[in-house]
């Protein structure tokens, strides 16, 4: 990049949520991002003070995710970046979050949401909706679409997301269309996602110069969420054969983001694909 100019994302700092381990899709996001210039910032899920009462494996695996989400960022972005622990489901704990980026000086000129759960895929199986329950409809949304309001909510009360701040959500061709693969309750929150961020969008831009975008990419399978989905590797390999330019690989992906998070880019509240062109498609 350096090569065809000055690097585009030099002097701004980037949230990047959504990083779980190595498998995970924010990781090269945040790769490319950093090759960009970026600063980075990094939040991922473990303990809080806010989660309660929890039993032994509820403690082991959010230790575990904590463990999983340092050392990822540490081996993979550099032991530079900082680390902060939030859960995204939590309203204290997305407040500590914003309260320590304020408290450190942290001010942030993006935000990549890279937040998604969904309890009705386990053991590479996936309930028909009518078999959603109202807790699972509810935690998928909350965590997948929700959290994304949630998230600039507090960091806008915070004051430590710039004027003129830029923010992208992870979204999938699911939000739209009945996929071959289960795509169910996770498709409904992804669809509820992106019109979150066309509303984020008309709300922030007259207010505060912000942007607000989501990006659709290519069916993923490697990450520990994509691969507990049934049928998704042949679906990868479905998509790779009918789009124009075959499946998009993760540094496209991360190419699109740092196009989306450059200053002075007249373009919010899209829904943009890097897919390989599989959308176009019927």
């Amino acid at each position: 990049m350096s090569a065809a100019g000055p690097l585009p994302l030099v002097g701004r700092r980037v949230l990047v949520t959504g990083i779980a381990n190595e498998a995970s899709l924010a990781l090269p996001i945040a790769q490319v991002l950093r090759a960009s210039g970026a600063e980075l910032v990094c939040a991922g899920l473990g303990p809080t003070p806010y989660h309660g009462a929890l039993s032994t494996a509820a403690e082991q695996y959010l230790g575990g995710a904590r463990e999983a989400f340092e050392s990822t960022v540490r081996e993979h972005l550099g032991a530079d970046v900082p680390e902060l622990i939030a859960d995204v489901t939590l309203d204290p704990s997305l407040e500590d979050l914003a309260e320590t980026l304020r408290l450190r000086d942290l001010q942030l000129d993006g935000i990549v949401h890279a937040v998604a759960m969904d309890r009705t895929i386990r053991g590479g199986a996936a309930k028909p909706l009518l078999q959603v329950t109202r807790e699972e409809f509810l935690d998928c949304m909350s965590a997948s679409a929700y959290s994304l309001l949630a998230l600039v909510r507090v960091l806008l009360r915070a004051h430590v997301l710039r004027e003129g701040a830029s923010i992208v959500a992870l979204s999938y061709l699911g939000a739209e269309r009945v996929m071959s693969h289960p795509y169910r309750n996770i498709g409904v929150a992804k669809a509820a996602l992106e019109r979150l961020v066309r509303e984020l969008a008309a709300e922030l831009g007259p207010t505060f110069g912000m942007r607000v975008n989501a990006v659709r990419f290519s069916p993923w399978s490697r990450s520990k969420a994509g691969g507990a989905i049934p049928g998704l590797e042949e679906a990868v390999a479905h998509a790779a054969s009918r789009a124009p330019l075959g499946n998009a690989d993760p540094a496209s992906l991360g190419c699109e983001v740092v196009h989306l998070l450059r200053p002075g880019l007249g373009v919010t509240g899209e829904v943009r694909h890097v897919d390989g062109g599989y959308h176009v498609h019927g």
